[in-house]
């Protein structure tokens, strides 16, 4: 579809740092854009007067649990680097895994968490671990984390992420990012049957420049082909 329910937005964080967050927005259980950017713009105002990442997705949660009772809710995921504590901190309200490599281990952050908005008091799952280079950090929507009803098993994807990861010193974020999108459109056949996200955050051991840079490419919808 032209317009995708799911929104994801990144923010430069007052005390030094970049803030990703990613909503798929759902009124009364169905899938919704503008629900989604609600959210995440009203997390980024609390991101930009300088929150902690807990507190500004309790914040945001209890407003439209007070405004709605629940009708309007949304999985979020948000992933921060934070250079004030020198740490990445990952918040998942929702049951989609966030996966992890570092000092050669993989895992996955896993545990089922309430969605935010959902509930009148939200529990987050939160994870921060220390800012080392080599970490990668990867997140996959619902729609690309089941595309093509993938029956993987949990340490099957991971396996698969692991090998993309010291495989090949060349993969950048963006590399991981394009071949799991293309991954999940493949398995569905070139028609995907819901809106995909992925986040790909890698922690580099040197930069290429001290340049502070975002790219962006996006699809006008009147020349975008439709599948």
């Amino acid at each position: 579809m032209p317009d995708s329910d799911e929104t994801t937005e990144i923010i430069e964080r007052p005390s030094g740092g970049e803030s990703i967050i990613y909503c798929n927005g759902k009124r009364n259980g169905q899938p919704n854009k503008t629900i989604s950017s609600i959210i995440v713009n009203r997390v980024l105002e609390k991101v930009a007067e300088n929150f902690r990442d807990s507190t500004a997705i309790k914040s945001v949660s209890d407003q439209i649990y007070r405004e709605h009772s629940g009708h309007i809710c949304g999985d979020l995921c948000m992933i921060s680097t934070d250079f004030q504590s020198e740490t990445i901190v990952v918040s998942r309200c929702t049951n989609v895994p966030v996966y992890f490599y570092q000092r050669g281990f993989m895992d996955s952050w896993h545990t089922p968490a309430e969605q935010i908005g959902a509930v009148k008091v939200l529990h987050p799952s939160i994870t921060e671990i220390p800012m080392e280079p080599g970490t990668t950090i990867l997140m996959l929507s619902e729609g690309a984390l089941n595309a093509g009803k993938n029956t993987m098993e949990a340490d099957e994807i991971e396996d698969l992420i692991l090998s993309t990861i010291e495989e090949s010193s060349e993969f950048t974020a963006d590399n991981m990012a394009e071949f799991f999108l293309k991954r999940a459109i493949t398995l569905d056949s070139y028609k995907p049957q819901e809106d995909m996200t992925v986040i790909v955050l890698k922690v580099c051991s040197d930069s290429p420049s001290f340049s502070r840079k975002i790219f962006l490419t996006c699809p006008v919808p009147k020349y975008q082909s439709i599948y």
